[in-house]
């Protein structure tokens, strides 16, 4: 979760690609930004803004900060819950 805006945008546009550097390996790691995913990130910024060196999933928290691990948790259960789909049990 730590992406920053910078990682995923160049100039006005969201990149085809980014590259990260998870904490735990310390080698970099490519993924691909598909058209969906690109045109939302662009909405969320354009909502959100920011700067490239803030946290692009920040804190409800602390808006300074880094969305945790919990908090995304929470978030992918409730998108769950909303489309309908049953908790495993």
């Amino acid at each position: 979760m730590k992406i920053k805006i910078g990682d995923v945008v160049a100039g006005a546009e969201i990149r085809n690609r980014a590259t990260v550097i998870p904490h735990k390996t310390n080698r970099p790691v490519q993924f691909e930004l598909t058209a969906d995913v690109r045109v939302t990130q662009l909405a969320w910024l354009e909502c959100r803004g920011g700067s490239t060196v803030d946290y692009l999933f920040p804190s409800r928290i602390d808006p300074v900060g880094l969305m945790s691990t919990r908090q995304y948790a929470r978030l992918v259960d409730e998108w769950v819950t909303a489309i309908g789909l049953r908790k495993a049990e």
